[in-house]
Order: structure tokens, then sequence, then C-alpha cells
């Protein structure tokens, strides 16, 4: 298989996490410079401003016509936007409702309003696939290279409110975990140029994985198809979240196969969510472009409560 470049990096979340704070909101920037359009940009929600302005600052160098895919990730979608439409509905009894916050919910927004701003004519295509939607638009991104496109931009959105989050709480889901939200973008490329940060060399996803002798299979699978080993990893990034039961597999890995290997997390700094891998790809890309990595190959090991799982192998570029 050719090999995919990460060419350029952008990203919207929170800058440190507080303990006092009920979730991790994201660090906004000022969206005017970056949205220009002042009245679309106050009819659209948080989400998809920070989607769409992460997603044109990835891209901000490059000409349109030189995009040739726009694929973004979501896990739970426009929550806010969700919200409004529904409560509009109990408000007004089901009549005189404005269409705009169902508009704007749909999941393919972001996507689509960022074809339009910048008058992008390519594929376009939006994935929901719970804790597998950024794997599954990365993987999707790779193959479109793979296929010949030259540019493809990957970006995984995700929001928390207050609603969703007492929600989260009511079923059980943030025990010892703190909850976050962010967007994270990346412009892959077919060719290594000067800003080429890393080189994404694989991806793997599966599901009911719930003991760590199953999980290791996996992870030995997923090497054996790269040609690595264990041994071979330099840097094990992985998804510990503060909730103990879900933990221990991440430690247990951590102790069996990679005892040598750098490791690290990434939830304590961008919360809990359902595409918050994209954040430790960011991380170790941003990690790379500073010079600071502890290795040249590494691998990121995320699950979302213990039911989707991922693996993802990058290399720094020689």
């Amino acid at each position: 298989m050719l090999p995919v470049y990460i060419n350029h990096i952008a990203t919207i979340h929170a800058d440190t996490a507080s303990g006092e704070s009920l979730y991790l909101s994201a660090n906004e920037p000022d969206y005017k410079s970056i949205i220009t359009n002042a009245a679309l940009r106050r009819r659209m929600s948080r989400i998809i401003k920070m989607g769409v302005a992460c997603g044109l600052e990835c891209i901000s160098t490059l000409p349109s016509e030189k995009v040739h895919a726009i694929i973004t990730a979501t896990g739970l979608g426009c929550l806010a936007d969700t919200e409004k439409f529904l409560n509009t509905i109990i408000e007004n009894e089901e009549q005189l409702l404005n269409p705009t916050p169902f508009i704007q919910s749909t999941f393919n927004t972001i996507g689509a309003q960022i074809a339009l701003l910048r008058q992008i004519h390519a594929y376009n295509m939006t994935y929901v696939h719970r804790g597998l939607s950024f794997e599954s638009a990365l993987l999707d991104g790779m193959m479109r290279i793979w296929e010949g496109d030259e540019n493809v931009l990957v970006g995984a959105i995700d929001e928390i409110t207050p609603n969703s989050h007492t929600i989260q709480q009511r079923l059980g889901l943030l025990r010892g975990i703190q909850a976050g939200e962010g967007a994270q973008f990346f412009l892959l490329g077919r060719e290594a140029t000067e800003s080429t940060l890393a080189e994404l060399a694989g991806i793997s996803t599966f599901i009911h994985a719930n003991s760590t002798q199953e999980v290791a299979e996996k992870v030995h699978c997923f090497l054996q198809s790269n040609r690595l080993t264990a041994g071979q990893i330099d840097w094990f990034v992985t998804g510990k979240n503060g909730n103990s039961k879900e933990d221990t597999l991440y430690t247990d890995l951590e102790n069996d196969l990679f005892p040598t290997a750098t490791c690290s997390i990434f939830k304590n700094e961008c919360g809990e969510y359902p595409t918050a891998s994209s954040f430790a790809l960011w991380k170790v890309a941003k990690t790379f472009e500073e010079n600071l990595n502890p290795g040249r190959t590494v691998l990121i090991y995320n699950h979302y409560h213990s039911i989707n799982h991922s693996l993802i192998l990058i290399r720094k570029r020689q």
C-alpha cells in the first residue's frame, strides 16, 4: 500500500483539565477572522463553528481545487441544535416549527459548510459510527489516497451540552470520567512535503473484545500485518479516562506488551467523547512537529466504553 502522509493539522480543544468543572469545554478562537460572513456565522451553532473553523484552518494554504475529498466524523452530532428543535416541538405543540435547527442538526452539516465556503466540488462524506467514527473517516481518507487523490481533508467533531452531560451521568457512563469535546482536522496527502509531520502507517478497528488476552491478540495481529513487533513500538499512547475498570485494560497492555515503550495518555487534556482518538493523533503529530517525540514509531490504542476499540500506527517522517 502507498504511504499516507499527514501534511497539516488543526485543532480546537480545551487548554487544561480543571478538576472543578463538570466537563472540559473547548477553548474556541475568534471566529470572525475565519468565518468572515457575519450572517452565516450567526446561524451556526457552536459545534458547526468549531468544525468549520478548524477545517478551514487546516486547508487554509491549499487551493480549493487541490482538495479532492472532505471526510468528517462525529459520534453524537449537533446536540445543541437537536435539543433546540425538540424543545421547539414541545413548546409549539408541533406547529409553526422553525426548520433551521433541524437542518443545522444533521450530521453532514459541517462537511457541507466547508465545501460551500471554499467552493470544493469533491467527494464529501460524514461518518457517525459511535466510538469508531473518526477511525472510519480516517480509513476512508487513506483509501481515497490509495485510489489516486492527492489531498484529503479528514476531521472529527463532537460537543458536550449540559443536558447531554446530565443524561450520560444518569446512564452511568461518566463514573470517574471527565467528559470533553473538541474538533481536530488533518490534511492527508499522497506526497510528502516540507510541512509533512508524520506517516499514517495503519489503522484497525474491532468490537466486543473484553479481556486483555483478546485485545493483545488483536494488537499482535495488527503489528504483524505492518511487519512490526511489540518491542519496536517506541511510544504507546492510550485512552485512559479515569474509570478504574476501563483503564485496567490499558495498564495490562502497557505492562505485558510494551514494558520498554514510553507510555502516555491524552484524555486528561481533552476529556472523554466518541471521537477523542482524533485528539490523540493530533497530539502525536504536534509532538513530531515540535521535535519532542520520545520515539519514531507510535501506536495509539483507544476504546470507547470497552465496546469500540481502535489501533492507529504512526511513524515520524524520516
